[in-house]
């Protein structure tokens, strides 16, 4: 790769689906920047592989990526990425104004380089905040929640998806907000100019869509617990859902077991997000059934699910455990459900009738305008 490329910008995640970060380097790169960015493959994932990336204000990628990691023993996977994020910036001749960090892990790599004066300022841009059992271990807890501290504390800047982070930091985790050297929300948006949305009389009716990883916290299943009371009102109901993960072939024998596979259409992990957007904004109404009992940290994060809905004019469905679920219900741009499979149904039932979809249609695509990232990122950037 060429070392005498230039940026200001190096942006350092763990990566399995798109994340912000994707869309702040398309903004940056749209007013002239040249951005780097370096990522590393989750634990869950298919593969363990590291990859650095150059983004060129004049729309030329380079990539270049590790080999297959996966049978290394996990302790030694973030030994190697550690070794290659700092190798391969240090490799650069390039000094970094701004290292965003996209976890904990990562703003440590970032203090490390600044620490080798290759980097001026640090920021912390949290994805999701998780109080305690975030993984099955004691251990890994422990040095999850050491090593998110120490980020919280140090980075130069905190970017929060959710107002309700700090606050969840200060009750579990003592991190008062007068800690933070600099703290902000930045939260997830929306292209707007990108989506074409529908009226009611254009969409796929009688179509729900869901999106998102495909695991059991997401309560999906909840969805199929809903489908025989749906049929009776609907019988040409449609359930789309989009996106893959390790509860799939769960949904799959559990729709098949309950006899209404007929109404479901697993379309699988679609890559592009522009693709995704395509087939949410055809759909009818949407869905985000978290389950309270299974969720850990949707509570404290900002979904981009849901405004990936509403931003293609389609109502949303949702449990009151996103931080803006109540306020999405208060300008009736979707309503408030629980897992129970009749209450369900019956919002499922009432969001597909004609005019209460398109008035609940137009006010999502209102209160969608607050998120648009072409403000959000404008106005971060001359902050920053």
């Amino acid at each position: 790769m060429d070392k005498k490329f230039k940026s200001d910008y190096v942006i350092v995640a763990h990566k399995f689906n798109p994340q912000p970060d994707d869309e702040l380097i398309k903004y940056l790169v749209s007013t002239g920047q040249n951005v780097v960015q370096v990522c590393h493959s989750f634990s869950d994932a298919d593969n363990r592989k590291s990859w650095i990336s150059k983004f060129g204000a004049d729309g030329k990628i380079e990539k270049r990526e590790t080999k297959d990691y996966k049978k290394l023993p996990e302790v030694l996977i973030y030994v190697k990425e550690f070794i290659f994020t700092l190798s391969s910036l240090l490799k650069l001749k390039n000094h970094f104004k701004y290292y965003i960090a996209m976890d904990g892990l990562c703003l440590v790599y970032g203090y490390l380089l600044k620490v080798f004066r290759k980097v001026d300022k640090t920021i912390f841009w949290a994805m999701d905040y998780v109080p305690e059992n975030r993984f099955g271990s004691k251990i890994k807890n422990l040095i999850y929640s050491n090593v998110n501290k120490f980020g919280y504390r140090n980075a130069d800047q905190m970017w929060d998806i959710s107002p309700r982070m700090a606050e969840a930091r200060e009750k579990y985790a003592g991190i008062k907000t007068t800690e933070y050297k600099l703290h902000r929300v930045v939260p997830y948006g929306m292209w707007l100019s990108r989506i074409k949305v529908y009226d009611y009389k254009d969409c796929q009716k009688n179509t729900l869509v869901f999106m998102g990883h495909i695991i059991e916290k997401q309560g999906v299943q909840f969805v199929l617990d809903s489908i025989p009371e749906v049929i009776k009102k609907i019988p040409g109901f449609n359930f789309k859902i989009i996106g893959g993960g390790a509860y799939l072939d769960t949904l799959k024998e559990k729709a098949t077991k309950m006899g209404v596979s007929k109404y479901c259409d697993f379309l699988g992990r679609i890559e592009k997000l522009e693709d995704v957007e395509k087939e949410i904004a055809k759909s009818a109404v949407s869905i985000a059934p978290y389950s309270k009992e299974l969720d850990t940290w949707t509570y404290y994060a900002d979904p981009g699910k849901v405004k990936t809905y509403l931003a293609c004019g389609v109502p949303v469905l949702l449990t009151n455990i996103p931080w803006n679920a109540r306020e999405i219900a208060d300008v009736n741009a979707g309503e408030i459900i629980t897992l129970d499979s009749k209450d369900m149904a019956d919002h499922i039932i009432k969001m597909m009738s004609p005019k209460v979809n398109q008035q609940y249609r137009e006010n999502a695509i209102k209160y969608s305008r607050g998120f648009d990232y072409s403000e959000i990122f404008e106005k971060l950037i001359k902050e920053i």
